[in-house]
């Protein structure tokens, strides 16, 4: 087939497309989405040079009608056609064409799981916080009315430690003082003992089995958790991720695309590939199958089974792109022979043994053992 030199667009990106150069200038493209598209250039013999977007963004729509990144490149003619899992939309749909879709992928995050070894005050979480206030308020009620009752035969220091040692099991050294004021003091005594009671039960029951830290499973908890300041969310610029949840229906979905603007949480597509997630508190928001691309082996990480949406993936092309026909042609004889779904799996192989790394089992429970040693002696 005898076209002239094509103009490829694209964004260098470690894994998804790779660009090396030797001595004769000749261009490689590896990766995933950077094989297939020269598979496809190798079987229709064309020569291509490559481009970048200047913004290094994919595409999304601005002030005017204009577009950034690679679909405004592709808009304005200085582009024949971009590659870069560039997902299908209506708006873009208006301004470029695309070729057949050759995967199709729903949007989702990926979360650190907190850990769940025990803190030095990790006992303070038997209890929430509310019953924590209601304990010590009762404390303080309790302490103070004995204090008045006691007439100043004994400090309020006193009367606070008297008080604390009953919840330890302690006896009540202030009974002599108070004849006649059985009620309160049946009524601490009550008080107390369910209070050391409940609390040494499920501080047992906490030790032996700690229960399992709480991971964000959905948009929803995801949205309450950065509400509360607990979370931030991340999305590469210039994708479909913050317009879709500034424009959806759902107040949560809108309340991320708001938080993700405000605060500018945006990174670079290479940052994805040198793991942005270092802390729990980091949430990244991006298609399912690059997210199980670089983090589908590793335990500690969790990939949500909630969707956003679901998009095909596919190649843009400018509008009076000449060979989209033959274009959509080879793609669809590749996808039919297993082409794309080969090289996904084997650059996903290569990924994991690239990274080694050590991990203990999350999930595994740790329960606390008693051992009893009986020792017989003869004399």
């Amino acid at each position: 087939m005898n076209y002239s030199k094509w103009l490829v667009a694209t964004i260098n990106t470690s894994k998804v497309l790779e660009l090396y150069g030797n001595k004769n200038g000749y261009t490689k493209i590896a990766g995933t989405e950077g094989q297939f598209a020269d598979e496809i250039f190798t079987k229709m013999d064309i020569k291509y040079d490559i481009v970048y977007p200047e913004d290094n963004e994919f595409g999304r729509e601005i002030y005017g009608g204009n577009w950034t990144g690679l679909v405004g490149m592709a808009k304005r003619g200085e582009a024949d056609l971009a590659v870069g899992t560039l997902g299908i939309s209506e708006n873009r749909f208006r301004v470029v064409d695309f070729s057949f879709p050759y995967t199709v992928d729903r949007l989702t995050f990926a979360v650190l799981k907190p850990s769940q070894r025990l803190t030095t005050f990790g006992f303070f979480d038997v209890f929430d916080f509310p019953t924590w206030m209601l304990l010590l308020g009762s404390f303080l009620i309790f302490t103070a009315i004995f204090f008045s009752m006691l007439n100043g035969t004994m400090s309020y220091f006193k009367v606070v430690y008297d008080l604390f040692g009953s919840i330890m099991r302690q006896p009540l050294t202030f009974c002599n003082y108070m004849r006649g004021k059985k009620f309160f003091i049946v009524t601490w005594l009550i008080f107390s003992c369910i209070m050391s009671t409940v609390f040494s039960s499920v501080l047992l029951s906490f030790l032996a089995t700690p229960s399992k830290a709480t991971t964000i499973k959905n948009f929803r908890e995801l949205s309450k958790a950065v509400e509360s300041g607990t979370h931030r969310v991340y999305s590469v610029n210039g994708t479909l991720t913050v317009p879709f949840f500034l424009n959806s229906k759902e107040p949560y979905l809108r309340l991320l695309g708001r938080k993700i603007e405000q605060n500018n949480w945006y990174i670079p597509p290479e940052e994805m590939v040198n793991n942005p997630l270092k802390s729990t508190q980091s949430v990244i928001v991006c298609q399912y199958e690059y997210l199980k691309f670089l983090y589908g082996a590793q335990s500690r990480i969790l990939i949500s089974e909630d969707s956003g949406y679901t998009i095909s993936t596919a190649f843009v092309f400018r509008k009076d792109f000449c060979c989209a026909k033959h274009v959509n042609k080879v793609i669809s004889r590749l996808l039919s022979a297993g082409i794309y779904e080969r090289i996904l799996k084997l650059e996903s192989l290569k990924h994991s043994l690239s990274h080694p790394f050590k991990e203990e089992d999350m999930d595994k429970e740790r329960i606390l053992h008693l051992i009893i040693y009986l020792a017989l002696f003869t004399y």
